[in-house]
């Protein structure tokens, strides 16, 4: 951790992603309490603190990953190469009916590990026990924008996932500069939360100008299911509710028709892209140039673990772009730039937060990660070209390049040691609860 309220760090090449595009070569950025004060060129910003040498490494901003369930990853690599119903009943369904509270804290404290060694700074995340779960959140030293899931049945917490939702986010919401988490609420999706439910969510959400948090259009069959209940798209229907003139952050928004994005652009709904699930899942793939066109703003989520098996946002950006390439045929869709900023600052406006985090700009929370140029990925780097630094962080770096990790000025991560949580305790109760889960999911 920092020794004093003021350091900076030099001897670093700094992407700042802003909107000017700046980028320093031979930078310094100081930081101040948990702000940035100045960010430039080495002779342009005078040692002021503590110095930290960062032996050439990258500095860009820390990414924010819009969509995930932390709980899962005590599933991982327990349900692969299962179709999406069979995954459901046969595998995730089960584990989860043995969650509680301590098991789904144990799980989380091993997600914000990983997130952290993958270097997500933020991450919005969807689950149950969140009065157990967020207090880990903090913990770890990282932003978590929290949704308590709603289902209309009951859960595996509550008879009343509706009420928990409400009690969650009324004790956390004010707390967000003390704990760094941000309460929000998370009705599942058209197919699994009731009208009634929705209209409630969202006048909650209104009042208290807080994010909805759902998923729309993920599998074709949801919208069968919603046509045939009520003869529209989910996100019509949605619409139609009223459900959509809130914050709304969409996951997946794969089978959106024209009607749907130009709804999504009129509400200004942000769509999370979440390709590698969608990818082993067989959910389809998000008509991501349709979206851009219609004005759609658009940022990149891992979804769970249980759906992905890794939590590598930049693995993830890689594929994401990629498929979207071959399937629209052009090679010049979705550029390194506009890959790295759907990781930083497109995440950032997904949850309001482009006001405090997703570039580095002084005034702003310092929360920034450090690449580390020696490792082969990295290597060549042309630090005096503002194309090719986009482009190795967009097509070369993955999670285990990071070495250095901040949040909101605090350091989380240094030369690869992770600060804020005892690793081995995390590991050790992860695999104790996912064992637990395995042994009596198989019983059932």
């Amino acid at each position: 951790m920092q020794k004093t309220n003021t350091y900076t760090l030099t001897n670093c090449t700094i992407l700042t992603v802003d909107g000017s595009d700046r980028f320093f070569p031979r930078g310094r950025m100081t930081i101040e309490g948990n702000q940035i004060l100045r960010v430039g060129h080495e002779h342009e910003i005078p040692l002021a603190g503590e110095v930290v040498d960062l032996g050439g490494g990258l500095v860009l901003p820390g990414l924010v990953n819009t969509h995930t369930h932390s709980h899962s990853s005590l599933f991982k690599n327990q349900a692969d190469d299962l179709t999406l119903m069979d995954w459901l009943n046969k595998a995730m369904w089960p584990m989860e009916a043995h969650l509680n509270a301590q098991r789904a804290a144990a799980a989380t404290a091993l997600s914000c590990m990983e997130y952290i060694a993958s270097g997500i700074t933020t991450y919005c995340d969807q689950f149950y026990f969140a009065e157990a779960i967020a207090p880990v959140a903090s913990k770890s030293g990282l932003r978590c924008m929290l949704g308590t899931t709603i289902f209309e049945k009951p859960s595996v917490e509550t008879e009343d996932t509706f009420a928990a939702a409400i009690a969650f986010v009324e004790h956390w919401l004010g707390r967000e500069e003390e704990t760094l988490v941000y309460p929000c609420l998370g009705p599942h999706a058209p197919y699994s939360v009731s009208a009634e439910q929705f209209v409630r969510a969202a006048e909650f959400c209104r009042k208290h100008d807080v994010l909805l948090h759902t998923h729309i259009s993920e599998t074709q069959d949801e919208n069968d299911q919603i046509f045939a209940k009520y003869g529209k798209t989910p996100t019509q229907w949605l619409e139609r509710l009223g459900v959509l003139e809130n914050h709304v952050l969409a996951a997946h928004s794969i089978h959106l028709d024209e009607a749907d994005m130009r709804i999504y652009a009129k509400r200004n709904i942000h769509a999370s892209y979440n390709p590698v699930s969608n990818l082993k899942l067989v959910s389809g793939r998000m008509p991501y140039r349709a979206l851009r066109e219609h004005g759609v703003q658009v940022s990149i989520g891992t979804d769970g673990a249980q759906s992905n098996n890794s939590m590598d946002l930049l693995r993830d950006l890689r594929t994401g772009a990629l498929i979207q390439k071959l399937a629209e045929n052009d090679a010049t869709l979705f550029n390194a730039r506009e890959m790295v900023r759907l990781a930083t600052i497109e995440g950032a406006v997904a949850l309001r937060l482009d006001g405090q985090i997703g570039s580095l700009e002084p005034g702003k929370r310092a929360d920034f990660i450090v690449l580390d140029t020696k490792s082969p990925r990295l290597v060549p780097l042309h630090r005096e070209s503002l194309s090719n630094l986009y482009s190795t962080v967009a097509y070369s770096a993955c999670g285990a390049d990071m070495r250095d990790m901040a949040v909101n000025g605090k350091w989380v991560m240094k030369d690869r040691e992770i600060l804020t949580m005892d690793c081995d305790s995390v590991r050790n109760d992860a695999q104790e609860a996912s064992e637990y889960l395995v042994l009596h999911s198989a019983r059932a």
